[in-house]
C-alpha cells in the first residue's frame, strides 16, 4: 500500500509538472505570436517611412535643382544685361567725347573760347543721350 501511495504521489507530481509545462508553453506561444505581429508591423512601418523619405528627398533635390537652374539663369541674364549696358554707356560716352572734345581742346588752349551757338544743340543732344543711360536714381 505504501507503494501505491508513493506511486500516486509521484504520478500526481509528474501530472502537475506536465500541466505546468503545458501552461508555460501556451503562454510563450501567445507571447511569441504577439511579438511576431509587432515585428511585422514595425517592419512594414519602416518600409513605408523609408519610401516617404526617399520621395521627400527626391522632391527636395528637384526643388533645389529648379532653384539652382533659376538662379543660374538669373545670373546669366544679369551678366548679359550688364555687358550690354556697359557697351551702350561706353558708346554714349564716346559720342559725347567726339562732340565735346574739340570744344574742350579749344578751351584748354584759350580759356575765353566759347561754344558757337550753331554747335551748342549737338553738344546738348550728346549730353542728353549720355544722361539717358544713367539709372533712374542717378538722373535727378
Amino acid at each position: 500500500m505504501t507503494n501505491t501511495v508513493v506511486e500516486v504521489a509521484v504520478l500526481s507530481i509528474v501530472l502537475i509538472f506536465f500541466a505546468s509545462l503545458m501552461i508555460v508553453n501556451v503562454r510563450l506561444r501567445v507571447q511569441n505570436n504577439g511579438l511576431k505581429a509587432n515585428l511585422t508591423q514595425a517592419t512594414l512601418d519602416k518600409i513605408i517611412v523609408e519610401q516617404e523619405v526617399k520621395k521627400l528627398m527626391a522632391e527636395i533635390d528637384g526643388k533645389n535643382s529648379n532653384q539652382n537652374d533659376g538662379f543660374l539663369k538669373f545670373v546669366s541674364e544679369s551678366r548679359d544685361w550688364a555687358f550690354q549696358y556697359i557697351e551702350r554707356v561706353q558708346i554714349s560716352i564716346k559720342k559725347f567725347q567726339d562732340v565735346f572734345h574739340p570744344f574742350a581742346e579749344q578751351y584748354y588752349e584759350n580759356k575765353r573760347t566759347r561754344i558757337p551757338k550753331e554747335e551748342f544743340p549737338a553738344l546738348v543732344e550728346a549730353y542728353r543721350k549720355l544722361v539717358e543711360e544713367l539709372p533712374e536714381e542717378g538722373k535727378g
